[in-house]
């Protein structure tokens, strides 16, 4: 499901990303960035990240081209310092989806539309995402720290991925191709995947405090 957020101004990065829950500190220096930040002071406080595709360095000063996907966040920090550059912190809100750029700015700036994960799936899809995403992550965790999760309980599969990636040390090319998995069981696989790598199996069991606090086990295995 999508929703309009309206024009949004972009901040275009090599192997940029933004994953919805993560905080991003970013120091601000070119000038037409330092005039996008007093935009940003004078709205809502709101950038999108996007990713510079290959070939950026060819056009960088320009318009290069990005990725569709884009993170979205909201200044949490904000230090202007006396040289003119900015050192901000962003707090990932969503995945968007940038439309047509506008012109007749000095940054660039989309329209964006937000999107939420789920909001129109079927209660039994859910509910199967759900317990594939615990049943991968048990697999994955049970060589480190026994878990016990029970398949009933709420959750929320987006939320919980997202958690779960932006805490581990990824490479920034892999980091992209999280932010860029829209759909949900695309994004699930992705991390799974990333999960058959033992240290980051580890590194999750480690970080996440809600997985130690249960045993390993599936409750019901008819479901």
């Amino acid at each position: 499901m999508t929703l309009p957020l309206g024009d949004a101004p972009l901040f275009p990065l090599p192997d940029g990303s933004l994953i919805p829950g993560e905080l991003l500190p970013l120091r601000i220096f070119e000038p037409r960035y330092r005039a996008m930040m007093e935009a940003v002071r004078e709205g809502e406080g709101i950038i999108a990240i996007a990713t510079l595709l290959p070939g950026w360095e060819l056009d960088y000063h320009g318009n290069p081209s990005i990725a569709r996907v884009v993170g979205v966040g909201r200044v949490v920090r904000d230090q202007l310092n006396d040289d003119g550059t900015s050192d901000i912190v962003l707090h990932g809100l969503a995945r968007g989806s940038i439309g047509e750029e506008l012109q007749n700015s000095p940054f660039r700036r989309a329209s964006v539309r937000l999107h939420t994960d789920g909001g129109d799936a079927h209660p039994a899809e859910a509910f199967r995402l759900g317990r594939h995403l615990l049943q991968g992550l048990a697999q994955r965790a049970q060589d480190h720290s026994p878990l016990v999760y029970d398949v009933t309980c709420a959750l929320n599969v987006g939320k919980l991925t997202d958690r779960i990636a932006g805490a581990l040390e990824l490479r920034p090319q892999t980091r992209v191709a999280v932010m860029q998995a829209i759909e949900l069981p695309q994004r699930v696989e992705v991390l799974l995947g990333l999960l058959d790598d033992p240290a980051h199996a580890e590194r999750m069991v480690s970080i996440v405090p809600s997985l130690n606090a249960f045993p390993l086990k599936l409750q019901d295995e008819s479901l």
